[in-house]
């Protein structure tokens, strides 16, 4: 019988994928499980499997988990979408939790991949169309489609956990959706890839961030909010236990004044171990240890003095005991 808190980061390599499982006498078997985003569903980012990288599918059904009771997408981004597709088809969640209105995707159409786009360009459109995709086939099947914000009340999927919505404000979620209505709406092709351009550039700051507290531990969750998103929240109390900072820790993902307010134990670190994009800023890494945090990462990221000797690995795991003990490991 499960007891206390289990976080696990699964390596999805350039993305990230984080199942909530806890003890619930409400639920299946006696434990609620959450899955936060998904990562990537291209089948390129697991050609080389040589760090652990997995599809969240594929380690989901290693696991036995038949089981998932809450979907959430921190915001529409390839490797944080995508990979929920497999998971709404293969599951029945209760409720998914997202940013937007909850019948937006019923106005959404298909959105086409023009030949002569960039890479980033047809991820960000591939997953505008996964999100439609995920929403259908969640409602489909009953699922409930929730939109959250930081004037959401605060959240008790299970007994004992708490979860706090600190962003997107309304204003910012009303922005997002014109700017996601625009790419359908557009004249012609060329304002389409603008309105997509300009939606994919700011889409990071649109994301859910979630704190969760359990035996009197809190964790910060804020997706790819980087350190330009925290400005709502001057007078907020952001101290955490535990961070998983933003951006994939590149170099703009959290500035030193604000992780000082947040004032973790540990920190997670979902960087890729090809650093794609400058993840794992060893600038950014360095000040976090500077500022007294343990670092651990989802995958094998090599910056030098920050991450040696750190092994191949499927998933990062994080316990919180019932009386607040922490404790993390690797697993392989």
């Amino acid at each position: 019988m499960m007891r206390g808190l289990r976080l696990t980061f699964i390596n999805v390599g350039y993305g990230e994928a984080i199942l909530l499982e806890t003890a619930d006498r409400t639920h299946g078997n006696g434990v609620f499980r959450a899955l936060i985003d998904g990562g990537s569903a291209d089948p390129e980012e697991y050609d080389d499997t040589s760090s652990g990288r997995i599809p969240v599918i594929r380690w989901l059904e290693r696991k036995g988990i038949s089981q998932i009771d809450l979907l959430v997408n921190t915001h529409i981004h390839e490797d944080h979408t995508s990979g929920l597709k497999a998971e709404a088809e293969r599951y029945r969640p209760a409720c998914f939790w997202q940013e937007l209105p909850p019948l937006f995707y019923q106005a959404m159409t298909p959105l086409p991949m023009r030949q002569d786009l960039q890479t980033t360009e047809k991820k960000f459109l591939s997953s505008v169309n996964d999100y439609r995709d995920v929403c259908r086939i969640l409602a489909a099947k009953g699922c409930e489609i929730r939109q959250l914000n930081s004037e959401s009340t605060c959240l008790t999927p299970a007994e004992h956990l708490n979860i706090s919505v600190l962003a997107p404000t309304p204003e910012r979620e009303e922005l997002l959706e014109r700017m996601l209505a625009a790419i359908s709406t557009a004249p012609d092709q060329d304002a389409a890839r603008t309105a997509a351009n300009r939606a994919d550039a700011a889409m990071n700051n649109f994301s859910l961030m979630l704190m969760i507290e359990y035996a009197g531990r809190r964790i910060l969750l804020p997706g790819d909010t980087n350190q330009n998103g925290y400005g709502h929240l001057k007078d907020a109390d952001l101290r955490a236990d535990i961070f998983k900072v933003g951006h994939h820790g590149q170099k703009d993902g959290i500035s030193r004044d604000i992780f000082r307010r947040i004032k973790p134990e540990y920190v997670i670190c979902c960087a890729s171990s090809d650093r794609r994009y400058g993840s794992a800023s060893p600038e950014i890494l360095k000040m976090m240890r500077e500022e007294g945090a343990e670092l651990t990462f989802s995958d094998c990221p090599d910056v030098p003095g920050q991450t040696d000797n750190l092994e191949p690995h499927n998933a990062l795991i994080y316990e919180i005991s019932e009386d607040g003990r922490i404790s993390f490991r690797y697993e392989i």
